[in-house]
């Protein structure tokens, strides 16, 4: 996989799209000046004030005025691949404890039909507790439910009946349609904190890589970066087979009011971090509110960089 440079989603309603239904024709655009992926994540319940942990500040909703630009990412994502042909999407992340695995699965396939193949599934565990205990998931169980139901899907995207036996999820001689459009489904890529706990298994065992966490910063990025190259060695994997994919979030470092400034400290930061091996880079909109003219001199210097 070569080195890629997205942007991210959420934040772009109104600045850069007028409504949610604009939403494919912005994406044309982000292909039109360059970019190779867009990425999306997903929330499925909100409560009224989420104080998420990035130091994004605070996300606000009600039922008077809608303040999130947030919808459903898989639909979202197969609505663009219907009006593009070479930018990919990127999941970053979705919360498998909160989907059916048989529905997930049917549904990361079709996108990947869609898109031709441009379809990556980024998973994760999710922050936000309350928003599945919500839906009835004991937060404690949601990163084992996750894992589950990821292995569910996987099963499910192999040639023939599949059959799967999982702590919670068991199935045999079954079929899921359509067939993916990629042999063995779409990439699967694991989030989070890998420094300790089992993510840096799962990217050894199974994923083609590694999504940190937006809010993440230096040291646990580089961290992560080690532990999950410590488990390839562990499991006999080569760690030069696993990808990794960071937000250039300005975690310790404050966005300049200048744009010139700002995109010189975009690359400062994308340089350190390619020194840790990152790949994969995502620009968040909602921090940058770089224009599209702005954002392509930004997407440039990147590649230069």
């Amino acid at each position: 996989m070569k080195q890629s440079f997205g942007v991210k989603l959420p934040g772009a309603v109104p600045r850069w799209a007028t409504t949610y239904r604009d939403m494919p024709d912005l994406v044309v655009e982000f292909e039109r000046i360059g970019f190779d992926d867009v990425v999306d994540g997903e929330h499925i319940l909100f409560t009224p004030v989420m104080h998420h942990p990035g130091g994004a500040g605070n996300m606000v909703h009600g039922r008077d005025t809608q303040h999130s630009d947030r919808a459903d990412t898989l639909v979202t994502f197969a609505a663009a691949a219907a009006k593009t042909t070479t930018i990919r999407f990127v999941s970053s992340v979705l919360l498998p404890a909160a989907h059916g695995f048989a529905v997930l699965a049917r549904q990361a396939a079709t996108l990947d039909v869609i898109s031709g193949g441009r379809f990556s599934l980024g998973v994760g565990m999710g922050w936000d507790a309350a928003e599945f205990e919500a839906q009835g998931i004991p937060a404690n169980e949601r990163d084992a439910r996750a894992e589950d139901v990821v292995r569910a899907c996987m099963q499910l995207w192999q040639p023939g009946l599949s059959s799967y036996h999982g702590r919670w999820i068991g199935f045999d001689d079954v079929i899921s349609e359509p067939a993916p459009f990629t042999a063995g489904g779409p990439p699967v890529w694991w989030g989070g904190n890998a420094i300790k706990g089992p993510t840096a298994r799962r990217v050894a065992e199974f994923c083609v890589g590694w999504l940190s966490r937006e809010a993440a910063d230096y040291d646990e990025i580089a961290r992560s970066i080690e532990s999950i190259r410590t488990k390839c060695l562990e499991l006999g994997r080569d760690p030069a087979t696993v990808f990794y994919r960071c937000s250039l979030t300005p975690t310790g470092w404050q966005v300049p009011p200048l744009v010139d400034d700002l995109i010189d400290a975009a690359v400062a930061s994308g340089l350190r971090l390619a020194g840790l091996g990152i790949t994969n880079f995502t620009v968040p909109l909602n921090y940058y509110q770089l224009d599209l003219d702005a954002l392509q001199r930004l997407l440039k210097a990147l590649r230069a960089g």
